[in-house]
């Protein structure tokens, strides 16, 4: 439900909107809400709601672009830790076999799998939009750009 609008049969646009909700959750887990809860009574985007809390707990003045940068910023802590003890590159940026060899035998979505070298132009796309590198590393100039230099080493 994250960013909201209909989402059609095809990839493009999967490898953005994956990682705006995956900002959208990394800061709802790290302000500790309930997601059922949140997305019902805040939203389910990153709105004013979500702003406005964050400014009243910390007394700081940021707006709704400075509260989606938290979450990536988040993601991308994550992604540094991760890779830092070897559980995150590429090759375990994956779905299972049976997601990507068995197409699903009926209801509205019947038919539908995602072959390896659909998943591997998505991840291509996807690395690219989070400024990673081609093995799933945050790129020094995104890390430099959130911050993140007192942990970059992690990822080297």
């Amino acid at each position: 439900r994250q960013y909201a609008g209909e989402h059609a049969e095809e990839t493009a646009g999967t490898p953005e909107f994956a990682a705006r909700s995956q900002h959208y959750t990394a800061l709802g887990d790290s302000l500790t809400q309930c997601r059922f809860v949140s997305e019902s009574g805040w939203g389910a985007q990153l709105n004013e709601r979500y702003r406005d809390a964050i400014n009243a707990a910390t007394g700081w003045e940021l707006s709704v672009d400075d509260v989606a940068e938290i979450g990536e910023r988040i993601y991308n802590l994550e992604r540094l830790v991760n890779v830092d003890r070897g559980v995150a590159r590429r090759e375990t940026d994956t779905l299972s076999h049976r997601v990507m060899t068995e197409p699903i035998p009926d209801g509205p979505s019947e038919g539908m799998f995602c072959p390896p070298d659909e998943l591997s132009a998505m991840l291509d796309e996807y690395y690219e939009f989070r400024g990673w590198n081609e093995s799933g590393v945050p790129r020094p100039e995104t890390v430099e750009r959130l911050d993140l230099e007192d942990v970059r080493s992690l990822a080297e």
